[in-house]
């Protein structure tokens, strides 16, 4: 590079290759200046650029791994909830197991009393033969027959051996094998007498939604169910039992007038689960009916029984009082929470003589039938709840 000084311009020799001539190019001093600052400069920006990139590139992998990490530690949570529920479910699994057991050793015990009877039975059929003479004898004296005795016992035990029979087949309900037919014959001389009478429908109750079950309350249903029918059999293990002892008593004519009105008493609580009022009048059934307020379609959770204000209102089963309040629809209203995970619901009663916390006897009377709350006149809205949802009442008692 040559300077001259003449005309303060600075002269640059461009040496190519081998063979080439040299090239001169001449810039003014100010130009030689700022070219190598503008090169800097560039240079300088570039890198503060890649630099800013780079600290970018690296924030966004930062957070990117953070997200991952907690993804990761989202997913260790759910896998550790479901191995806890894994060992929940194969706790109650076995659990559920035993009482399999217990229920198949109830059984046994209700097949050698299905034996008792039907030895009672054939007893009676023998000496219907021994007892024709008597019984002509005893209808000229106003005495009651000993063979009449021997057909009602043998009546009565033949009914108890069906029932326990309908029990060791079916394992669930074992009363619903054999009332099958009389429901059916109650409901269409319900709808029959319905169309016949006058009076105008005393219904009313609230809409109840329905959730899904989860694996969990499945298995706590499944523990209700055997529960219940535990409750099933311990009840027929004692009316058989009762049965039996009573069976033998009424062979005696004297007998037989009290154990026909001690049966007739252990009859009406004899069912796992009681018909709640005196009055056997249902005005409007469970499932999708016409709103008595609106007149559109709306689901009724429960149904409806007539009576008179006053009437008595009685506990279907046993249990412990979880209200007993008064609101909005609902009226005066009770709700009693029983040990085979059933909760029963008693709506627009006119008095309650129970309180929250109060334990309860199947039976007993908890109030009086009324017509508070949204209700076209006086009835009882009675329901059934399971596993937080609403099921048919006529499922588990008949009037």
């Amino acid at each position: 590079m040559k300077t001259q000084h003449k005309d303060n311009r600075i002269t640059l020799l461009v040496v190519r290759e081998a063979g080439r001539p040299v090239r001169q190019l001449q810039l003014s001093k100010p130009l030689a200046l700022v070219l190598p600052a503008a090169a800097a400069l560039s240079i300088s920006s570039l890198v503060t650029s890649m630099h800013f990139h780079a600290s970018r590139s690296i924030a966004e992998l930062e957070a990117e791994a953070a997200a991952l990490s907690l993804a990761n530690l989202r997913m260790e949570v759910k896998v550790a909830d479901k191995d806890h529920t894994l060992q929940q479910l194969r706790s109650q699994v076995t659990e559920l197991f035993e009482e399999a057991e217990t229920i198949k050793d109830k059984l046994k015990s209700v097949s050698e009393l299905e034996a008792q009877l039907q030895s009672l039975i054939e007893t009676e059929e023998d000496s219907e033969a021994d007892t024709d003479a008597d019984r002509d004898s005893a209808s000229t004296s106003g005495s009651i027959p000993a063979a009449e005795s021997g057909n009602r016992l043998a009546a009565y035990t033949a009914a108890a051996a069906v029932n326990t029979r309908a029990a060791a087949a079916g394992g669930v309900h074992s009363s619903s094998a054999v009332t099958s037919l009389p429901a059916v014959s109650f409901r269409l001389g319900a709808v029959t007498s319905a169309i016949r009478s006058t009076v105008t429908p005393q219904v009313g109750g609230e809409y109840i939604a329905v959730y899904q079950d989860d694996p969990l309350g499945l298995v706590q249903e499944a523990r209700d169910d055997y529960e219940e029918i535990r409750s099933l059999l311990d009840e027929l293990l004692a009316s058989l039992s009762a049965t039996i002892t009573e069976a033998k008593e009424v062979q005696s004519a004297e007998a037989q007038l009290q154990a026909k009105q001690a049966l007739a008493e252990k009859a009406r609580l004899a069912p796992a689960v009681i018909w709640p009022t005196r009055s056997k009048v249902i005005t409007s059934s469970f499932g999708y009916r016409s709103d008595p307020f609106k007149g559109v379609s709306a689901y009724h959770s429960g149904i409806d029984i007539a009576g008179s204000i006053g009437d008595p209102i009685y506990a279907a089963m046993d249990g412990e009082v979880t209200a007993s309040d008064q609101m909005g629809a609902r009226g005066k209203y009770i709700i009693i929470k029983h040990a085979n995970g059933l909760d029963t619901w008693y709506m627009h009663l006119n008095s309650m003589s129970v309180s929250e916390g109060e334990r309860i006897s199947k039976g007993q009377q908890i109030g009086t039938l009324g017509n508070t709350g949204r209700s076209t006149g006086p009835h009882l809205h009675f329901q059934v709840i399971k596993q937080n949802k609403a099921v048919n009442p006529l499922s588990y008692v008949k009037p």
